[in-house]
């Protein structure tokens, strides 16, 4: 049924001018909903990233019409993948509230609940920049936490278990680097025990595990994912893991390892709200669509143009 769903999409994707047809299920500006076997287990839900909220460029406008959007397709919840705004991690205390208080309202246009990510836009003052220094009470992840709940947390949901991971790690003065502590791949690993091998899994976190960009990457950035993705990985591949939902690079990319999908969900932002990515990545967010023991994804775009929008 999902093969036959997939050739619906590309055949009606053919007739669209300038659609590229890829060899995963990517749908441009449209929501094509499958029919559900199971109410007991089917359900939708979508996962969007990289908002980057701010006053300036109309963020606003673009994501209350990205939300409104995805309410359109009644997911039965929805999980953002971090970096809520733009950017508390190099501005001072009275901006980085700002930003948190204009998003959460933001938000508010959602009509289903939201599971939320920490992204290193999210985190305060993890910058050079930024005035706000590291014995103030207010540095790093406490605003988040005041604003949005854990930084690491799981969560249940018709037979599937949801794991949502904290990858913003600070090793070095006022400069963020991306992995899992000690302390979080410990508490993933008895969470994941209690769950058991047989249990589908999906994991979200903001800086991927993995990405083909990671190999176009010059060693001085270390590359675009967690710096001890090796850690992670151990613990998953004990479980199973179906799908990998990421942030923080702005495209949308498909890779397969094993039974388990890494997808990076492209940025509700785009080019941080100046238009499309350069490899041609439009602003959207991921449909994903759970029908009994896989779960199908796919790219969904909204109408917005930036340059339309610029003052």
């Amino acid at each position: 049924m999902l093969r036959r769903a997939f050739l619906r999409n590309a055949a009606a994707m053919a007739a669209m001018p300038g659609t590229r047809i890829l060899a995963t299920p990517l749908m441009y500006g449209e929501q094509d909903l499958l029919p559900k076997q199971n109410s007991a287990r089917d359900f939708d839900f979508v996962f969007f990233t990289d908002t980057h909220l701010q006053p300036e460029l109309a963020a606003e406008a673009g994501c209350a019409k990205c939300f409104n959007q995805i309410n359109e397709a009644k997911p039965e919840f929805c999980i953002a993948g971090g970096d809520q705004v733009f950017d508390v991690c190099e501005q001072d205390l009275g901006r980085a509230h700002f930003l948190f208080r204009r998003y959460r309202q933001t938000e508010t246009e959602l009509a289903s609940k939201v599971y939320h990510t920490v992204g290193n836009h999210d985190v305060t003052g993890i910058n050079q920049r930024s005035p706000v220094e590291p014995d103030d009470p207010e540095y790093g992840k406490k605003l988040y936490e005041d604003n949005f709940g854990k930084l690491y947390y799981s969560f249940d949901y018709k037979g599937w278990h949801f794991v949502v991971l904290d990858s913003i790690g600070i090793r070095y003065y006022k400069i963020f680097s991306p992995h899992f502590d000690g302390a979080q791949l410990a508490w993933l690993e008895s969470d994941l025990a209690a769950v058991g091998p047989t249990t589908p899994v999906i994991v979200v976190t903001h800086v991927p595990i993995a990405s083909m960009l990671g190999s176009f990457s010059s060693e001085e950035r270390r590359g675009p994912v967690v710096a001890n993705a090796y850690a992670v990985h151990s613990i998953l591949a004990k479980h199973k893991v179906k799908l990998v939902l990421q942030g923080h690079l702005h495209l949308w990319e498909k890779l397969q390892y094993r039974k388990t999908e890494y997808l990076t969900g492209g940025a509700v932002s785009g080019f941080w709200w100046k238009g499309k990515m350069e490899d041609g990545s439009s602003e959207g967010y991921t449909l994903c669509q759970v029908r009994g023991d896989e779960v199908v994804t796919s790219y969904v775009t909204y109408p917005w143009i930036a340059s339309e929008h610029r003052t």
